[in-house]
Parts: structure tokens; C-alpha cells; sequence
């Protein structure tokens, strides 16, 4: 009995933990005004490479009497290779937010859209931890009522209603789904660019930068080979 309870008493300890790790979540800071500099958007391609083994043959085992007793695989070391792109928007040669970026651009329906996954994502945190919190109190309540209404048969076996299991059960689930929506809050105030969509971004910045006068910078010109004259 004892050892039950110390081991449900560590969920709560748990899920407070984790709760801490994650914390409140906050809108980031938000507000930079036009200086009149163009925007610019800045895309980067990263290479990484892994190794992996990948399985290229088999060699067959066999007795004295050519029988086959069993097989082993061959492996080799194969190298692959991802891409993953980067970008960062800036005014000038500073680094900006991206709703202020598309603030500044006048494409006020973006900046909206990316203020209300951030809001929602606040909206979130707050209900998780709410019912992570309230989740911890009924398991808590559960075995701590659990203990004190159970009660021992003539045998000397120990029972509990029923319904203070359910409670700590319940309260565990609960606690769990809290914690779940808190994350997924906290990591949508957290996204770097809540509109991935780099293209979207040039395209303001080029419309903006052509309102304020600065002229796009020229494309390379595609230099072609030149034929040979015939005599």
C-alpha cells in the first residue's frame, strides 16, 4: 500500500516539472516602426550529412554436409545527405520580426494572421497548465482520499472505493492532456515564421521596396556562347 501511493505521488512531481520547463508562454516583442530602409529577405540552403548502414548482401552458413544451418547479413556504411533552408527577414541590416516585417510591408491580412496564431498559441499555454494543474489536484485528491476511506474485511484485505481510483486516474489523463495543449501553445508563440512561406515574404518586400523607390537589384544576365561566322 505504501509503495503505491509513494509511486503515484511522483506523477504530480512530474508533470510540475515538465510544466516548469515549458513556463508561460509570451507573445514575442513586437513593434518596430518603419525607418524607411528596404526590406530584404534572406534565404539559406544547408547541407547535412548522416551516416547509416544499409544492408548490400547475405552469406549462407553450411555444415560439413554442404546442408545450410544459417545466414548472416552484410552491411556497409552509407553516406546521405538533407537540405534544410533557413531564412530571416530584415529592414535595412537589422533582423525584424516577421509580423512587423509584414506590418511594414502594408500586407496588414499577414501580420493579422500571424498575430492570431501567436495569440491562440498564449490561449492555449494558459488552458493547458489550467488543466494540468487541476488534473494533479484530483489525482492528488484521489489517493490521498483513497488512503484514508479504505478500510480492511475480516481477512485483512485492504479496499478503497472505487471512485477515488477513478479520480486519480481521471486526474492523470487530465494532467496529461494539459500538459500536451500547454506544449503545443508555448511552441506556436515560439515558431520562427508562423507563414513558411519565404516566397510570400520577397514578393512584400519587393512590392514595398518599389513604393519607397529602391530599385530591385539587376538580375545576371545569361551570357550565351557566339557562333561561328561561315566563310
Amino acid at each position: 500500500m505504501s509503495r503505491r501511493n509513494k509511486g503515484w505521488s511522483a506523477v504530480p512531481v512530474v508533470m510540475v516539472l515538465a510544466m516548469g520547463s515549458w513556463g508561460c508562454a509570451h507573445l514575442p516583442k513586437t513593434g518596430t516602426e518603419s525607418t524607411g530602409e528596404p526590406l530584404n529577405v534572406e534565404v539559406r540552403t544547408e547541407t547535412h550529412t548522416y551516416v547509416t548502414q544499409a544492408k548490400v548482401g547475405e552469406v549462407q552458413h553450411r555444415d560439413s554436409s554442404g546442408r545450410l544451418v544459417g545466414t548472416s547479413s552484410l552491411y556497409e556504411n552509407q553516406v546521405g545527405s538533407y537540405d534544410v533552408t533557413r531564412w530571416q527577414v530584415f529592414q535595412g541590416e537589422m533582423n525584424i520580426d516577421d509580423q512587423d516585417f509584414y506590418s511594414i510591408a502594408g500586407d496588414a491580412d499577414a501580420a493579422a494572421q500571424i498575430a492570431d496564431y501567436r495569440s491562440t498559441g498564449v490561449t492555449m499555454n494558459r488552458v493547458g497548465i489550467g488543466l494540468a494543474i487541476a488534473g494533479g489536484a484530483a489525482m492528488l485528491a484521489g489517493i490521498i482520499l483513497g488512503s484514508s476511506l479504505s478500510t480492511k474485511d475480516e481477512y485483512g484485505i485492504a479496499s478503497r472505493p472505487t471512485w477515488t481510483t477513478a479520480a486519480a486516474t481521471g486526474g492523470i489523463l487530465m494532467g496529461l492532456v494539459g500538459g500536451g495543449v500547454a506544449w503545443a501553445g508555448y511552441a506556436r508563440t515560439k515558431r520562427e515564421h508562423p507563414i513558411d512561406d519565404p516566397q510570400k515574404a520577397a514578393n512584400a518586400a519587393r512590392r514595398y521596396n518599389k513604393q519607397i523607390g529602391e530599385q530591385p537589384e539587376p538580375e545576371p544576365e545569361e551570357v550565351r556562347p557566339r557562333r561561328k561566322r561561315r566563310r
